[in-house]
């Protein structure tokens, strides 16, 4: 693999709440010498679990390959009786760009059973990209995994676009050369205090649930009687039940993330990487009217998504700024570093404290049971906790189980408040019949 440059997924490199984390749970034990050789053909097929990030001298971030390898931590059942121990420990570490590796792996073996946790950072892949991974550990230890590199493309354009407004190229390009008066660089050592600074104000929280196949199936029914998406009618049971839990003020701004990886001109398919766009908007939430509330919220994100232009928005906005100016926007927006030209841009891409932000990131629907040497019994997706969010939300269906997992700041919401907003979102599901 040659060294990619990283051009728009600068925003990720320095954002301090941008992980995401797979747990996988098998029905069989697995040694750790039979997962360290799957993971060599896994570590073939991926090269990006063995790069590292490099900054050269005009401040251009490369990922290069390396000889690190993905860093793995063994340990029996009775040693970690609760993988969250591994992931809030981890997940509290922020990684080491220079030296990698930008993937941790904690396996935990019981006597029947294995969990194999996935806690890798954004730039090197989306939601669907840690999903391909992890897929493809579970073939490697089945040895059904074909080792051919899968090297995500260099070109990320969209194939059928249109074009940014000629105002917003011209504003891009005063900021720019703004910028280039005063560059601000930041060090890695500059990282590692921001990002210590930014945990204590937000302090990412965890708390998983989920539907069971048979109320699935309802959901499914549901949704296709009234002509929706399993993702509209959760994101909008979700998003009343959410602002009912604020203390004032029913304005919502509610983010959904688009998989892009089918619309760009070199189509990524099963590689790792950031493919991912996302598109959001500003909602007054009804009291006691759900339906109205449904529906303005399917309106307001069927707008946004079935545009086009809008749908990819955020990343070609982002293109046209320099890289190291998008890079700036997080310590600008949650550091203590006065950047007006970055606070700008950070506010534009409604990063910042000050937002009340519902996201919503759902993986789909997944059949993963064909498998010789053991059972999935369950695999569960860990989004990211995004700064801009008070309350983010990810989910996946893996074999008709639909798992949700809710990220909060609990300096902000504690976890009764987000079992409470989880609870009231059921309710609505089940007064409308759904479950």
């Amino acid at each position: 693999m040659e060294t990619i440059k990283i051009l728009t997924e600068r925003l990720f490199l320095r954002s301090p709440n941008i992980n995401v984390c797979f747990r996988i749970l098998i029905d069989k034990k697995i040694e750790s010498e039979r997962f360290n050789a799957a993971m060599e053909n896994v570590c073939k097929r991926h090269p990006f679990l063995t790069c590292s990030i490099k900054i050269d001298n005009d401040h251009n971030a490369w990922l290069v390959p390396d000889t690190s390898r993905t860093e793995t931590e063994y340990c029996k059942s009775e040693e970690m009786p609760d993988w969250q121990i591994w992931f809030k420990k981890t997940d509290d570490t922020p990684f080491d760009f220079l030296h990698g590796p930008l993937v941790k792996i904690a396996v935990i073996g019981g006597d029947t059973q294995t969990e194999i946790i996935l806690l890798g950072h954004h730039i090197i892949g989306d939601g669907m990209g840690y999903l391909n991974l992890a897929k493809d550990i579970l073939l490697a230890l089945d040895n059904k995994l074909d080792t051919t590199a899968q090297i995500p493309p260099v070109n990320n354009k969209f194939a059928k676009c249109g074009r940014l407004k000629l105002l917003s190229k011209i504003y891009a390009k005063k900021l720019n050369n703004e910028w280039r008066k005063n560059r601000v660089h930041f060090l890695e050592d500059d990282y590692q205090v921001f990002f210590r600074e930014y945990r204590n104000k937000f302090i990412p929280g965890l708390y998983l649930n989920s539907i069971s196949e048979n109320d699935f199936d309802a959901l499914i029914k549901k949704c296709k009687a009234d002509k929706l998406t399993v993702n509209e009618l959760l994101t909008a049971a979700f998003a009343v039940a959410f602002a009912a839990a604020l203390p004032s003020g029913k304005e919502l701004r509610i983010g959904v993330a688009v998989n892009t990886r089918n619309e760009l001109e070199t189509q990524p398919y099963t590689c790792m990487g950031n493919y991912v766009s996302g598109i959001s908007s500003k909602v007054n939430i009804l009291e006691n009217d759900f339906m109205s509330n449904l529906k303005n919220i399917v309106m307001a994100i069927r707008t946004l998504v079935n545009d086009m232009k809008k749908r990819h928005l955020p990343v070609n906005f982002m293109s046209e700024f320099d890289s190291d100016l998008i890079e700036s926007v997080m310590f600008a927006s949650y550091g203590n570093y006065v950047l007006p030209i970055s606070k700008q841009i950070g506010s534009l891409m409604a990063e910042g404290f000050n937002g009340r932000g519902l996201g919503m990131s759902n993986l789909g629907r997944h059949e993963c049971n064909n498998y010789d040497s053991f059972n999935l019994l369950d695999m569960q997706f860990i989004g990211p906790a995004f700064p801009a969010n008070l309350l983010s939300i990810s989910v996946i269906t893996v074999n008709n189980k639909l798992n949700l997992c809710l990220r909060y700041n609990e300096n902000e919401l504690g976890q009764d408040s987000i079992i409470n907003i989880y609870k009231k979102a059921i309710d609505l599901l089940c007064a409308r019949d759904c479950l």
